[in-house]
């Protein structure tokens, strides 16, 4: 724009040195006013031009004047500014990633490189202060070296194989240092990530190995559990047999006892009906008939009588 007023300064005077030099030449007079009012309206131009200025969405503009910073940060949008004498920075507030690694050493001496992700943006109230003491390079002069240092202090407090088996644990207290250093200096942290962690070739070798080895005591446990399950089922199993036969045998007992109980009703129930002549009679019916000579000893009750024997 001043460039342009340059030009509309230099196309006037042109315009109104003719005006004046030939004022009785029509023509040359006529060709002088039009110089001066196109160089006029160029001055004009650039004066509005200069005095106007787009903050594109997402963005802030700190206003500089003969290159000192104002303070007065311009929001979105048309803005107005003094034309020529001031300046307008166009810094971003959106969301943007920045990656680092960094290099470490754990509580156990065991060499880490880790790499972060960091999702960042600026607080817009704090453009104008970020503009006057960092300039525009900004997130690499303050990100940079808080990554570094914030790695290194949170990794020191971990051994190496807690790094992965608290990965979220660690990740916390890297989030937290960052966003607590980084907000100083107006930059807000909204997420970070570990997106790598590299040991040494030793170290990857002795987990392989201790992973191997857990593997391994935890097949040998399985395989105990199994024994153990098999030889339960089977304790089980010959329980349940014995209790089987146990209740067979009651059974059969409890049979042979209510059958003997009912045979001996029935003997009970016969005797009261079995008188002397009746049991006499039962004695000689099953005599046989080639039964010559019956020897009775004596005192046993038994008062025969021997039918007659027709001749």
């Amino acid at each position: 724009m001043i460039a342009l007023l340059i030009i509309g300064i230099i196309v006037a005077s042109i315009g109104l040195y003719f005006w004046r030099r030939y004022g009785a030449d029509f023509d040359n007079q006529h060709r002088g006013k039009v110089a001066s009012i196109i160089g006029l309206i160029i001055i004009i131009s650039s004066i509005i031009g200069s005095s106007l200025v787009t903050v594109p969405a997402g963005h802030r503009g700190v206003v500089t004047r003969f290159g000192a910073v104002t303070g007065t940060i311009l929001e979105e949008g048309l803005q107005v500014k003094l034309p020529f004498i001031e300046s307008v920075v166009k810094m971003s507030v959106q969301t943007e990633k920045y990656e680092a690694g960094a290099a470490a050493a754990s509580l156990d001496l065991q060499d880490v490189r880790t790499t972060i992700a960091l999702n960042w943006r600026l607080r817009p109230e704090a453009t104008a202060e970020i503009y006057r003491t960092l300039g525009l390079g900004y997130i690499d002069r303050i990100a940079a070296p808080a990554v570094q240092e914030t790695v290194k202090q949170v990794t020191a407090k971990y051994n190496a194989e807690d790094l992965i088996l608290r990965r979220d644990e660690v990740k916390s207290a890297i989030e937290h240092s960052l966003s607590t250093r980084l907000l100083q200096r107006g930059i807000i942290t909204e997420a970070v990530s570990i997106t790598e962690f590299q040991f040494s070739d030793t170290f990857v070798a002795a987990i392989e190995a201790k992973v191997a080895a857990e593997q391994a005591v935890r097949e040998a446990r399985n395989k105990l559990e199994r024994v153990k399950v098999e030889a339960e089922q089977a304790e089980a199993q010959a329980m349940g047999e014995a209790a089987a036969r146990i209740a067979k045998a009651e059974g059969e007992a409890e049979y042979i006892r209510i059958v003997t109980d009912a045979q001996v009703a029935a003997n009970a129930a016969i005797a009261e009906s079995l008188s002397p002549e009746v049991l006499q009679y039962i004695f000689l019916d099953r005599l046989g008939e080639d039964i010559k000579v019956i020897v009775i000893p004596s005192g046993q009750g038994l008062d025969l009588v021997i039918p007659e024997v027709t001749p």
